[in-house]
């Protein structure tokens, strides 16, 4: 929200602007209005027309005329009025001699010109509105203090039970915060030298994970020392550093933007680099000089959490050396995990005499694609290992403002019953009534690929190359690798659905469990912090650095001033990089026991949350046991509201879950997988409880600016995160219940109306303007629109690109592998017998049970599918990879009339949708494109440079900050 020096400048420019909109449209006006009492008075149709073409050229201040012809009025680019008037001055005079030109021709010159007239008149209407809209917005805040002192005196009993309810959620949080903070827990370090001996190797039964533990510390020990050296800040690192603190969601808005003005200064960057080199000298000396102000937070999820307010160089001193930190570990325990006999592999090699029957009967594979494990392997080790921790300085993880995951708040504490056994979902039945021996379709291979087209439809409305060109839409581009920390968390769920639908059809069963650790940053004991960084061989010059680092002295911004400090004992700072150090360095002792524990399982963490599955239920109950006992010795607590566990099974058969594995859901956001069906469906009593949420945070928003940021952070991005993104493991059933969910959240909301009504009528009542189009509402800023969201056109987008049945595709693999193996049978039978001797003579040294003569059978054919890809054009890879894709997007078919509008576009269509969803806006436009052209001429609400619609578009990028 807008404030201090920038507020007070906004509103003087938007003040100054609106004075000069009002003596433009006021001398417009009055223009107007003594032309429209002329021509009422004339009713000779000519002169009537003449009269008018002279008013509207005083009125646009055109000089264009029939006399002042020269040679450049062919080559000179005229606006669309003066073009108008120029050429009715020419018509007009042949009117005045041919009789031809009927009455009739000359009411539709007339209705021409007056339609420039009213366009006009709109324009300075709604920039008008516009400047009234950004006043109200700017005062929203100032007027809500004043209200909230009216209704201290004045409340209704619903007012006070709701702010009663704010109150005790915030003293609950605080309360609760504070003890674990300020009490310390002291783990036993005996106990966890004596576990990460034992894990590392340093019992003597791993060897090559005690060298691979070696070289890690010497790495450690020579990084600290390098990080120590003199000189290392100059202007470049603190470019990087500054970007990533301000995105990091530490620092208030106003440090934010005091950071961004350093950037806009090089005399400023220099002095403050040679403050921090002076730092970085002393850092053995290093305390923290004053008391901190610890600052409660509300998330929009409805989680409160506790920032600290640093002073803004200690802040980016901490920075750089937090992001230096987390780069190289990194780095180092991805050289640890890449150690040759230290991290076990998923994707292990086949058996030598497997493979070497393979070789006899089908030939050397090598050089066919990669596998689903290798697969596996490269997306666990790409997106989820050390995720928290950057691979350089630029990068950014941030999310977009209400891209966060919803709490579940209705937990059963004790979950002691379990559901029936799960039954095989109908899905699942079909793939596997249809995986028959005795089944034979000779062109399965070769109409597979179209098969799959036939389930995913291609963009049958995809727009020209001239439109792709002009506005370089990127659309379809929907498989890039997820970078946020929303995306990987989504990717997650695409990842656990693929697994679902592949385990289920090739092993019969798939069991997972998650779980996420309770309150992990504020209860992380420093006496484990400490323990395993000196274990990983952290000097001890960095281990007294990071003690003063986490011993601060914090006081609450809500505390009387009289109040003392009091300094931390337990946990780590929020939205600190060092604080991610602190987490993944302790976290990836767990990655290493699951790894070592279940012979290469994939532990899928997301920092705190984490998850684990495998067709083997044994594989996930030894994981899970060992999440347990590191649960224990390290000293944090499983979150139970977060955890549960789930076996899914694709036959009648019951299979009963083990009693080890924890009770409880499987759940992510507003989504929870059912386990009969494997499918993933939206919790419908969730969303009600937020759509409350957000009808009181709209209640408490007073201007249109404020309230439309709110619907479009919480309605739009909120909810569709939460949702899910769409994929083609998820199938098209979920867009439908996405679309489904956004319909029933407006009709909650707004009862018997919709957004856009209430928006129309809540400018009628303030502003007292009429008749808005639609796509005032929904047109961006940068037009002068209001940039309302619309969920459902992004859904849409996607609904027809993704698979009608997922399941489908593993059924069509299993025709595709008869195929394949009876076309690798007809190769082997169609060699010579000469051949067949010499290979047997080859392989027979190594294999005693090979039958020179007789085909391997389809069972064993097909036994390592999942290690190699079976020769043939299909291959489980070819399935897992269209199931984890995203679809791409449909966009609205634009004409040749769309290109000119949008050409029409001052500073061009490109500029005014720089960074946005092209794809999107293409959309918008030709839904109500044509509105907005009779309303305003064109795309254009208002004229460009008529109003501060950057700075406003630079204030409403700010986060929204919730009741309560």
């Amino acid at each position: 929200m807008p404030g201090g020096v920038f507020s007070e400048t906004l509103q003087s420019i938007t003040t100054t602007k609106l004075k000069e909109l009002s003596k433009k449209r006021n001398h417009f006006e009055n223009q107007k209005e003594a032309l429209s009492f002329k021509l009422s008075n004339e009713l000779d149709q000519r002169k009537k027309l003449q009269l008018l073409l002279h008013g509207v050229k005083q009125s646009f201040a055109v000089t264009t005329s029939i006399t002042n012809k020269s040679a450049s009025d062919n080559v000179t680019k005229l606006s669309s009025i003066e073009l108008l008037v120029k050429n009715l001055e020419k018509f007009l005079a042949q009117a005045e001699y041919d009789p031809s030109i009927s009455d009739r021709t000359l009411k539709q010159w007339e209705q021409n010109l007056m339609q420039h007239l009213n366009i006009q008149s709109s324009k300075h209407q709604y920039a008008t509105l516009y400047g009234e809209l950004v006043t109200e917005w700017l005062s929203a805040e100032q007027q809500q203090q004043a209200d909230n002192i009216f209704n201290s005196s004045s409340e209704t009993d619903e007012d006070f039970q709701k702010i009663k309810k704010e109150t005790v959620a915030r003293t609950e949080g605080r309360a609760n915060w504070e003890k674990l903070v300020f009490e310390p827990f002291e783990t036993d370090q005996i106990a966890i030298r004596s576990y990460l001996s034992s894990l590392f190797g340093m019992d003597e039964k791993n060897e090559q994970a005690k060298k691979a533990l070696n070289a890690l510390r010497k790495q450690v020990a020579a990084f600290g020392n390098d990080l120590s050296s003199p000189g290392q800040f100059n202007p470049a690192v603190l470019h990087w550093t500054i970007n990533g603190l301000i995105s990091s969601g530490l620092l208030s808005d106003e440090k934010r933007a005091a950071l961004k003005d350093f950037l806009a200064s090089p005399v400023i960057l220099t002095e403050v680099a040679d403050v921090l080199n002076m730092r970085l000298v002393s850092i053995d000396t290093w305390e923290w000089n004053t008391d901190l102000a610890v600052e409660q937070r509300r998330h929009l999820n409805g989680t409160h959490h506790m920032f600290i307010d640093e002073d803004l160089l200690e802040a980016l001193f901490l920075q750089y050396i937090g992001v230096k930190w987390s780069i190289f570990f990194k780095k180092a325990f991805t050289d640890f995990s890449n150690f040759d006999g230290a991290w076990l592999k998923l994707n292990k090699p086949i058996p030598f005499i497997d493979q070497t029957r393979r070789d006899y009967y089908i030939g050397n594979q090598s050089g066919y694609p990669g596998s689903v494990q290798g697969k596996r392997e490269k997306l666990y080790k790409s997106i989820y290992f050390m995720s928290q921790l950057p691979d350089s300085e630029l990068d950014d993880q941030a999310d977009a403002d209400g891209a966060e995951e919803a709490e579940h708040q209705n937990i059963e504490k004790n979950h002691s019953l379990r559901q029936p056994a799960q039954k095989m979902p109908m899905q699942l039945q079909t793939i596997l009534n249809s995986y028959n021996p005795a089944c034979s379709n000779s062109d399965t291979a070769q109409q597979y690929s179209q098969k799959t087209r036939d389930l995913a439809p291609s963009n049958r409305n995809a727009p020209s190359v001239e439109v792709d060109t002009l506005f370089n839409d990127d659309s379809a581009n929907s498989d890039k690798p997820p970078k946020t920390r929303m995306e990987i968390k989504q990717f997650l769920l695409h990842l656990l659905s693929t697994e679902i639908i592949i385990n289920t059809s090739l092993h019969g069963e798939f069991t997972c469990a998650r779980s996420e650790f309770e309150s992990f940053s504020p209860s992380l004991p420093h006496s484990t912090i400490f323990c395993v960084f000196e274990f990983f061989g952290l000097s001890e010059k960095w281990l007294r650095f990071f003690q003063k680092f986490l011993e601060a002295p914090l006081k609450f911004t809500d505390d009387d001033i009289s109040a003392e400090a009091r300094i931390r004992k337990r946990g780590v700072p929020a939205a600190h990089a060092l604080s991610a150090v602190f987490g993944e360095t302790i976290l990836f002792c767990l990655d290493y026991t699951v790894n070592q524990s279940t012979d290469g399982a994939q532990l899928y963490r997301m920092h705190d949350d984490f998850w684990i599955w495998s067709p083997s239920q044994q594989t996930v109950v030894e994981g899970w046991r060992s999440i347990l006992k590191f649960s224990e010795i390290m000293g944090v607590t499983l979150n139970k509201g977060k955890t549960g566990s789930v076996r899914i099974a694709s036959s009648e058969t019951n299979k009963p879950i083990d009693p080890s594995l924890p009770t409880g859901d499987i759940r992510w956001g507003f989504l929870k997988l059912d386990p009969t069906t494997g499918h993933f469906t939206i919790d419908q009593s969730m969303v009600d409880e937020h759509v409350l949420e957000l009808q009181s945070q709209l209640g408490d928003k007073k201007s249109v600016f404020s309230w439309i940021q709110a619907w479009n952070t919480y309605a739009g991005r909120f909810f569709t995160s939460n949702f899910g993104k769409p994929s083609n493991s998820f199938g098209r059933a979920h867009v439908d219940a996405m679309l489904s969910s956004f319909k029933h959240i407006q009709n909650l909301i707004f009862a018997n109306t919709n957004v856009v009504s209430y928006l129309k009528d809540t400018l009628k009542a303030r502003f007292g303007i009429d008749d808005v189009p639609d796509g005032y509402l929904y047109f961006p800023t940068s037009l002068g629109g209001l940039e309302l969201h619309n969920p459902f056109i992004g859904l849409l987008q996607l609904r027809n690109g993704v698979y009608e049945e997922p399941g489908k595709l593993m059924s069509d693999l299993f025709e595709a592998e008869h195929d394949s193996y009876r076309n690798a049978k007809k190769a082997f039978e169609n060699k010579s017998p000469q051949v067949r001797i010499l290979m047997a003579q080859r392989y027979q040294k190594n294999l005693d049970n090979l039958d020179p003569e007789n085909f391997m059978p389809f069972d064993e054919f097909i036994s390592y599918r999942e290690e190699v890809s079976v020769s043939g054009k299909v291959s489980l890879l070819e399935v897992y990879e269209n199931l984890l894709k995203q679809p791409g997007k449909e966009t609205a078919g634009w004409d040749e009339w769309d290109m000119v509008l949008a050409k029409a576009i001052e500073g061009g269509f490109a500029s005014a949708f720089e960074g946005m969803d092209v794809g999107y806006w293409k959309w918008v436009i030709k839904l109500y494109g044509e509105e907005m052209r009779e309303k305003f001429g064109g795309l254009a609400v208002v004229d460009k440079g008529s109003l501060p619609t950057g700075m406003v578009n630079l204030v409403r990028s700010g986060k929204v900050k919730w009741q309560g």
